[in-house]
């Protein structure tokens, strides 16, 4: 891994074209337009000698390593972490099928925060540290000899005022098969003070956790540093490092959403400073990146977020460093991710609610495949410098006054990585919906009629035949994996009943 130090900003163009800022505290105003606010906890003003030791043994890191404050903050691990009660969020996935653990740990020390002021340029350091607690997830094979070297490190994303593992919900598979740690940082306010995050859901567990400095900051100021330290510890001493024996060859940082948001701002603003990951995956989220900066960065933007996330006003050439992909037909938040969300909340909060939109529920179009592939294409760009291939974006037809794009006589919409079930349809899909709270991210689709599917494939063989030679030009293309595959054409085998 490379290291240095530095810090970023947040937001995108999902939600405002303009960059305004707000000067108190410098943190950018679309950060507190999108990060809503909750009633805190008063400042405590008795400090117990644990965490005044704690504090002294993170600031002696935060000063000792490389010999230079700008260097490496490195937190305090304590962990894992095994009462009272359970793992918030932990893997509905039974992890030990695969050869894996689940661990939670919690990281301790003193953060910076910086001035984004000349956003999208390097952040600036402000001479402040601040005391900060958190938690990790780590899911990680169970012996040494099956990790292959890298670690996809995610920032949890709090849209729903929860920590919640989007990545890991469209990789886990792939991500086990193939000898990667994952690692889940809770950086943010929300997913831990806010009234459904970890101090609420048990506070036996999580009531030390705080990364609001006693209340005293009101935002998310210590998020970047608090990230940028979880990542430290994978090249600390084994004492404070948080995978042990697991030598980490890699990091490759990925966020969704809000967290891509704030990952284009760490990208633009702090990996240029401490250049301590080796590649980043920005999914569904973000501002425009900076071309100048030589770490591996891939944009994955799902067919609803050119519309509803500003991706389309917000594209860029590829580059060296820069490759984008959009996928056809899927939505920000498709079926795999609301069934895995639904699982997990009833599970943690005892109920579950899927929300009642105006059209079915979801495209069905899966995203997690294209994903897998970008991965892959990700750890290779850092080992060999070799980039992924270009993607293909979808059809624009206008830009103003709002984003609209090109479909077919189907409704389906035209260009853009098109993986066989969506090239090869028996349904229309499409990435938004209509109705209450956040209906519009999860798409919709509706299945052809018996006779328009027969004038398409006259029979199921006719589907089957076309349905193989998209897989095939897919993988030749670099947008599928070998291993998920067989899947795919099992799914279209199934498909015989829509001919009957």
């Amino acid at each position: 891994m490379a290291f240095a130090v530095s810090r970023s900003k947040a937001i995108a163009e999902a939600y405002n074209r303009c960059l305004s800022y707000c000067d108190s505290d410098n943190v950018p105003l679309r950060i507190l337009q999108i990060v809503t606010t909750f009633p805190l906890t008063k400042p405590n003003p008795i400090i117990s000698m644990k965490k005044i030791l704690i504090t002294l043994v993170a600031l002696s890191l935060f000063i000792s390593v490389q010999g230079q404050i700008e260097s490496l903050p490195v937190p305090v691990v304590t962990g894992p972490v095994v009462r009272p009660g359970t793992i918030f969020y932990a893997s509905l996935v039974d992890l030990s099928k695969f050869g894996y653990v689940e661990e939670e740990y919690f990281l301790e020390g003193m953060a910076r925060y910086y001035s984004f002021d000349a956003y999208p340029q390097n952040a600036v350091l402000i001479d402040t540290i601040k005391p900060y607690k958190t938690r990790v997830i780590v899911r990680r094979p169970a012996k040494v000899r099956d990790f292959t070297g890298t670690v996809l490190v995610e920032w949890l994303n709090v849209s729903n005022m929860h920590d919640a593992d989007s990545d890991w919900t469209q990789l886990y598979e792939h991500l086990m098969r193939s000898g990667y740690v994952w690692i889940g940082v809770s950086a943010q306010r929300d997913g831990i003070h806010g009234p459904t995050g970890l101090r609420s859901w048990n506070p036996g567990r999580y009531g030390t956790l705080d990364v609001t400095a006693d209340s005293t900051l009101l935002w998310d100021q210590l998020s970047f540093d608090i990230f940028t330290q979880a990542v430290a510890s994978l090249s600390a001493p084994q004492k404070n490092n948080l995978l042990g024996k697991f030598k980490t060859e890699r990091v490759v940082a990925s966020g969704h959403s809000q967290s891509a948001i704030l990952l284009t701002a760490y990208y633009n603003c702090v990996q240029p400073i401490n250049g301590i990951i080796d590649g980043f995956i920005i999914r569904g989220g973000g501002d425009k990146l900076r071309t100048d900066i030589g770490t591996p960065v891939f944009k994955i933007n799902a067919e609803s977020d050119l519309v509803l996330l500003g991706m389309a006003i917000n594209r860029q050439p590829d580059t060296e460093h820069l490759v984008t992909w959009e996928v056809a037909g899927t939505s920000h938040a498709d079926k795999r991710f609301s069934d895995y969300f639904e699982q997990a909340r009833k599970r943690d909060f005892g109920f579950s609610k899927a929300p009642e939109c105006s059209e079915p529920l979801c495209s069905l179009i899966p995203f997690n495949h294209v994903y897998s592939a970008a991965l892959e294409h990700m750890v290779r760009w850092i080992k060999e410098s070799v980039p992924p291939p270009a993607g293909i974006p979808i059809s624009v037809m206008q830009m103003e006054p709002m984003v609209a794009l090109a479909r077919d006589t189907l409704r389906n919409v035209l260009g853009g990585i098109r993986v066989p079930q969506f090239d090869v349809p028996v349904a229309m899909n499409i990435g938004i919906n209509l109705g209450e709270g956040y209906c519009v991210y999860y798409g919709t689709h509706q299945e052809f009629t018996p006779s328009v599917l027969k004038v398409l494939y006259p029979t199921h063989q006719d589907y089957l035949k076309k349905f193989k030679a998209s897989v095939e030009n897919n993988l030749k293309a670099g947008y599928i994996l070998r291993e998920d595959t067989l899947a795919m054409l099992n799914e279209a085998r199934g498909q015989a009943t829509l001919w009957k």
